[in-house]
């Protein structure tokens, strides 16, 4: 009988407090996908790359409880994906590779000559 690897759920936290209740769920990706976004977010964002990224995050969302203007729940698809604004989903796919990498990733964002702030990990579950 061989061993069978859950996939790792990565609770996602955010310090910025405009995301205060936010709670995102995603999905740790196998090593591979992981390069892939890697690559893409660090990269400049054309369209293909830009399809790739929103590829590899609807392959990761397991759930969220983002609801848009009017209060109904956002769906965790590609359409979903599709109407949040650029800085949103960056800032989710940061953190998302924060907690399956434990280093911070820089998406283009400028940094201060201080030091960086210590950002809590999200914390993991198992399906």
């Amino acid at each position: 009988m061989g061993y069978r690897k859950v996939p790792t759920i990565y609770v996602l936290h955010f310090e910025d407090p405009e995301y205060d209740g936010l709670e995102i769920r995603m999905k740790g990706l196998r090593l591979g996908r992981v390069r892939k976004l890697l690559q893409v977010s660090n990269g400049e964002l054309g369209d293909s790359e830009l399809d790739e990224m929103f590829e590899l995050i609807e392959e990761g969302l397991v759930s969220w409880n983002l609801e848009d203007e009017d209060g109904t729940p956002v769906p965790t698809t590609r359409e979903g994906l599709d109407d949040q604004e650029m800085s949103f989903v960056m800032d989710i796919v940061a953190t998302w590779l924060d907690g399956m990498t434990g280093t911070s990733v820089d998406l283009g964002k400028g940094s201060g000559s201080g030091g960086t702030s210590p950002v809590p990990l999200p914390t993991m579950e198992t399906l």
